[in-house]
């Protein structure tokens, strides 16, 4: 993940070595408890932001937890002042089972989305990676003010496909996120684990786009 190396370099920069694997492990921690402040919320790009600051400081308390509040607090501000200039120094990339699937995937003729909690700049990567062309639907929460697991982020992305929840079914990375969100409106999720630490979650596991075939008829 491309936000676990930004902010591990960030922090390390800062004075508090961290690796990227160590990031990974706290976003998933902190999270789904993340979520449930701000997960239904309704929020402006600003409001965004900021909710994705207090993110980074749950990451920080976590890492670091002999540390003040008030050095959380500068720290988290830090990472979100410094992120665009660090995130381009830091390769966009995409898993290698990502293009051979999405390819399969529209070879195929389905209908494919992307639902992400994100700020509005996401945009930019999703253009860069060349996804774009794959993906006729694309929600990104910092744009349309809701995230997920709030049902309301997939609505929007049924009706610009067309569809209806029966006929759909949405992969993702964050049980709390993807899959109950998804359930919430109605449509299966599918948990995708590529380092089987998500094990005991009532729901379908795949630890490979490759594998979503299996799901899909």
């Amino acid at each position: 993940m491309r936000r676990d190396r930004i902010i591990s370099k960030i922090l390390t920069d800062e004075g508090y070595p961290v690796e990227p694997e160590q990031v990974h492990s706290a976003y998933f921690k902190v999270e789904p408890s993340w979520l449930t402040v701000y997960g239904e919320r309704t929020m402006t790009g600003e409001e965004t932001e900021e909710a994705y600051r207090q993110l980074d400081a749950m990451i920080c308390r976590l890492l670091f937890p002999n540390q003040s509040e008030e050095e959380v607090e500068r720290v988290s501000g830090l990472t979100r002042r410094l992120w665009a200039t660090v995130e381009k120094t830091v390769p966009l990339e995409l898993y290698s089972d990502a293009i051979p699937t999405l390819e399969r995937l529209k070879s195929e003729g389905y209908i494919m989305g992307l639902v992400s909690n994100a700020p509005p700049d996401t945009l930019k990567a999703i253009d860069f990676l060349g996804l774009a062309r794959y993906l006729p639907v694309i929600v990104v929460s910092g744009v349309v003010g809701v995230s997920k697991p709030n049902p309301e982020i997939f609505r929007i992305a049924l009706g610009q496909a067309g569809t209806s929840p029966s006929e759909a079914i949405h992969v993702g990375d964050v049980f709390e996120a993807d899959i109950l969100g998804a359930r919430n409106a109605g449509i299966k999720g599918l948990l995708i684990d590529r380092d089987g630490s998500q094990s005991g979650l009532d729901c379908p596991h795949v630890k490979s786009l490759s594998e979503i075939f299996e799901h899909l008829h």
